[in-house]
């Protein structure tokens, strides 16, 4: 079966479970060049197992600390939802999954979402012979079938990026921070930085952040840190399973902005090429400041961006609901998870 537009889901069919075909799937795994081997965990009886099981193949950690996860990871949209985010912040393109056959119906279905939602190739693997489970799910999508594994390594030998996660002519690839020892000691959240005062007519609305002069410093820029502890950082932050967490803890480090001045940047307070961002002083914009964002961060900051699209959020809504309906609670424990030290509010 095939048609028009993304390519049909690809299943190979490894009747005989033999550990060559596995390990063709796991030495696919490059996200770097766009694709993710996932072995999913189905003994894992929680709704949102699946999503958490992706999370982990994209590098991220759920945070840890009390008897579950967070509401947002226990759920299966929120968790859901972070996957798409970074799916194709990271411009993953191809999808493998190992023991499809294990998985059940439901959870096959939101693979099958998932391709529908970022645009992929999804490749599956099932170890075992044919029967009503592989019949039902190959009538619910267009598909091709591979049974010897030449073809099969050649199929899951494609390196192609998501189309709807490409980035735009223009827009840099954002630098990933320069991998340290992390020696797992805590980090402390740094001194207020200086931003650029914007100044507001009386009666008229804040404007979005403007274009600055980009910065290309590989860490966070912080006053009175070591750049070892703001790369361990930088590197920490990219772990962070939730994209909205990731963002707003990026923008921590580089600002120094409370928790309270977190909940206030709106989608439009981060310009559209990711180079500034605005922080405001209170609902009142009297001394809005704007920071530049340091290369390093784009990719973190973006993640925030499509995870609103994904959600329908308007621009000028708050980027960051879960920090203003949680109190900042959930962000604590992110930042815990990292050992990090969020600055207190006053």
């Amino acid at each position: 079966m095939t048609t028009g537009g993304r390519p049909p889901v690809t299943v190979i069919h490894d009747k005989d479970d033999h550990p060559a075909w596995t390990a063709a799937a796991l030495a696919a795994h490059q996200p770097a060049l766009g694709v993710l081997t996932v072995d999913p965990s189905p003994a894992n009886g929680a709704p949102a197992a699946l999503a958490h099981d992706l999370l982990y193949a994209l590098g991220k950690r759920l945070p840890e600390g009390g008897k579950t996860h967070g509401t947002w990871a226990d759920s299966q949209q929120p968790a859901w939802d972070a996957v798409t985010a970074w799916m194709l912040t990271h411009h993953i393109g191809h999808l493998i999954v190992c023991r499809t056959d294990r998985l059940t119906h439901a959870r096959r279905r939101q693979l099958l979402a998932l391709r529908e939602r970022c645009g992929i190739r999804l490749t599956l693997l099932w170890h075992r012979p044919a029967g009503p489970a592989l019949r039902t799910l190959l009538e619910e999508t267009p598909y091709r079938l591979v049974d010897a594994l030449p073809q099969a390594r050649i199929a899951l030998d494609r390196t192609e990026y998501s189309p709807t996660g490409t980035p735009s002519a223009g827009q840099q690839q954002p630098i990933e921070p320069t991998p340290r020892q992390d020696d797992g000691q805590w980090i402390t959240s740094p001194a207020s930085s200086d931003g650029t005062v914007t100044g507001r007519p009386k009666r008229a609305q804040c404007q979005g952040a403007p274009v600055l002069a980009s910065t290309t410093s590989g860490a966070p820029s912080a006053r009175g840190r070591d750049h070892t502890s703001a790369d361990v950082l930088a590197a920490r932050l990219t772990t962070v399973a939730h994209p909205l967490h990731a963002t707003a803890l990026t923008i921590h480090a580089v600002t120094g902005a409370d928790i309270d001045r977190l909940a206030l940047i709106r989608g439009i307070d981060i310009n559209e090429r990711a180079t500034t961002v605005k922080v405001h002083d209170s609902t009142a914009h009297r001394r809005c400041q704007v920071y530049p964002l340091p290369t390093w961060t784009r990719r973190l900051i973006r993640a925030a961006g499509i995870h609103g699209q994904l959600n329908d959020r308007a621009p000028d809504s708050p980027l960051f609901p879960l920090i203003t309906v949680q109190d900042g609670e959930q962000l604590r424990l992110t930042a815990t998870g990292i050992r990090y030290t969020l600055k207190p509010t006053p």
